[in-house]
C-alpha cells in the first residue's frame, strides 16, 4: 500500500493553519495506527480547573454531531480496530489502530471524536462519576499516589505538579460549558499533529488529513511563537502514610538536561540520558538490581527511568520495600548513583546500549509505539528522528557524556517522595537529610 516513501523515512507536512502532518510508513506489517496529538495537558490547567483534560477525553467519545457514542464505538469495532485516548502532562492524544486498507476510514473517525464532538449534558454527569470513582481509586492506592507525590515533589506548587487526573471536588463540578471553553483555548490548530504509522497508501492519507483538518482554528498566537519554558524544578522530600498496606513505595527522582556550553541536539542529550537509565536500573544485572536486590535483599522491585516531555527530564528510581529497610535502600541508591558519576562501566555501558538498541527496534516494529515516539519528539524539538539515526546516535555516545548526565543531576538536590506504612513527610526529610550526609 505504501506509494513513493522509504520505509521508516517520516514524512512531514504543515498546513496553513498549523497542523502538522505525520506519516511513518511501515510496509513490512499490515497494520496502521492513526492518532491526533494535541500539545496540551495537565500543565495549561489552574487548581481551579485541574482534571478537565482528563474529563474532556473522557467525553470526545460520547458523542459528536453525527454519531453517537454507540455508533462511535461500533464503527470502529467494525473495523476490528482498537480505539484508545490519554491526557498527560503536556500532550492529549486520541488514536486508532487496525488494518492499513482501513487507514482513511479510522482518520476519519478519529478526526471526528476530536473535531465533532458535542459532550452531552447526560453523558457527561454519568462520566463525571465514573471518573470520580477512577480519581478515588487512584488516591487509595499507595503505589499510584507515590507517583503523584513525586510530581509534587519535583515541581511543588506548579500545575506540572497537579495530578492529571486533577482533584474529586474539580470533578465533580465541571459543567458542559467548562469542556466547550477548554476546547476552544486549546484545541487548536498549530497545537495539533495528525500522524500515522504502518502499511498504508501514504499520499492518499495526507491528502485526506489536509481535507479534514484544514478549517481547523488557529490560537491567537502561534505555539512556536511562544516556545515552552520548562517548569522550575523545586526537589521536595514528601510523604503519605497508608495504614492498609505492610510495605513503602519509594519514588527518587534528579532533573536532566544538557550542561549549559553544551552544543548537542536534543536528541542525543535525551539517549544519554536514556542510556544512564538503562545502565543504572535496567535489568537485573544493573548496578542497582543487583546490589539492592541479589546482594543486600532490600527490595524485590527497583529500577530506573526516564520521564520526560516536551520541557522537562527527570531520572526517576522507584522501588518497593519494608519500612525497616528503607534507609539502607536510600543510601545504597545514593552510593551507587555516586559512583557511575565517577566513573562509568564500559561492560554496563555496552549492555545499556544494546538493551536501548533492541528498545528502540522492537518500538520501530510496532506502529503505535513507532506513531507515538515520533510525536514526543516533534512535540520536544520540532523534528523526528528515524530509527537508523537513533540507533547511530545510541553507538556513538561514549562513557564520558553518559557519566556526565549522572554529575548533572547530582547537582541538583532529590526529589523524594514515599507512601505506605509509615509514611511521612518528616521520614521523608530525613531520609534526604541522611543521603546528603553520606555524601560529605
Amino acid at each position: 500500500m505504501v506509494h513513493d516513501t522509504a520505509a521508516g523515512t517520516p514524512v512531514l507536512r504543515t498546513l496553513a493553519n498549523g497542523v502538522r502532518l505525520l506519516a511513518i510508513p511501515m510496509p513490512h506489517v499490515r497494520s496502521a495506527s492513526i492518532g491526533v496529538f494535541l500539545h496540551v495537558g495537565s500543565r495549561d490547567e489552574t487548581p481551579a480547573t485541574n482534571g478537565i483534560g482528563h474529563v474532556l477525553e473522557h467525553m470526545a467519545f460520547k458523542g459528536t454531531t453525527t454519531r453517537s457514542v454507540q455508533a462511535i464505538n461500533l464503527d470502529a469495532e467494525r473495523l476490528g480496530a482498537d480505539v484508545n485516548a490519554f491526557t498527560g502532562k503536556d500532550t492529549t492524544g486520541y488514536f486508532m489502530t487496525g488494518l492499513g486498507r482501513h487507514a482513511e476510514q479510522l482518520l476519519r473517525m478519529t478526526a471526528d471524536i476530536v473535531l465533532n464532538s458535542t459532550f452531552p449534558e447526560a453523558e457527561l454527569q454519568r462520566e463525571l462519576e465514573v471518573i470520580r470513582q477512577e480519581a478515588i481509586e487512584y488516591e487509595e492506592d499507595p503505589q499510584e499516589s507515590s507517583s503523584d507525590l513525586l510530581d509534587r515533589a519535583i515541581w511543588g506548587d506548579d500545575p506540572m505538579g497537579m495530578p492529571v487526573i486533577g482533584t474529586v471536588a474539580n470533578i465533580e463540578r465541571f459543567s458542559r460549558q467548562d469542556l466547550v471553553g477548554h476546547v476552544q483555548a486549546h484545541y487548536a490548530a498549530d497545537k495539533t499533529v495528525v500522524a500515522a504509522a504502518g502499511n498504508f497508501d501514504v499520499a492518499a492519507w495526507l491528502a485526506l488529513a489536509a481535507e479534514l483538518f484544514a478549517a481547523m482554528p488557529a490560537s491567537a498566537a502561534r505555539a512556536d511563537a511562544r516556545p515552552v519554558v520548562p517548569a522550575t524544578y523545586v526537589g521536595h522530600a514528601l510523604g503519605r502514610r497508608f495504614t492498609q498496606v505492610s510495605q513503602v513505595f519509594l519514588n527518587m527522582a534528579y532533573p536532566l538536561a544538557p550542561a549549559a556550553q553544551d552544543q548537542l541536539p536534543q536528541q542525543r542529550w535525551r539517549l544519554a540520558a536514556s542510556l544512564a537509565a538503562n545502565l543504572f536500573g535496567g535489568g537485573m544485572s544493573a548496578p542497582l538490581v543487583d546490589t539492592v536486590r541479589e546482594q543486600l535483599g532490600l527490595a524485590y522491585t527497583a529500577h530506573s527511568t526516564v520521564d520526560s516531555g516536551d520541557a522537562w527530564a527527570n531520572f526517576v528510581v522507584q522501588a518497593v520495600t519494608t519500612p525497616d529497610k528503607l534507609d539502607a535502600l536510600v543510601t545504597a541508591t545514593g552510593r551507587l548513583l555516586r559512583a557511575q558519576a565517577g566513573a562509568i562501566d564500559p561492560v554496563h555501558l555496552e549492555r545499556a546500549k544494546n538493551q536501548l538498541t533492541v528498545s528502540r527496534v522492537r518500538a520501530g516494529e510496532r506502529t503505535y509505539a513507532t506513531m507515538e515516539q515520533a510525536v514526543e519528539e516533534l512535540f520536544a524539538s520540532g523534528t523526528v528522528t528515524s530509527i537508523p539515526q537513533a540507533l547511530a546516535l545510541i553507538d556513538d555516545i561514549d562513557a564520558d557524556e553518559v557519566r556526565a548526565v549522572f554529575e548533572r543531576m547530582l547537582a541538583n538536590p532529590i526529589a523524594l517522595a514515599i507512601t505506605g506504612k509509615g509514611a511521612s513527610a518528616r521520614g521523608a526529610r530525613q531520609l534526604v537529610a541522611s543521603l546528603a550526609a553520606a555524601d560529605r
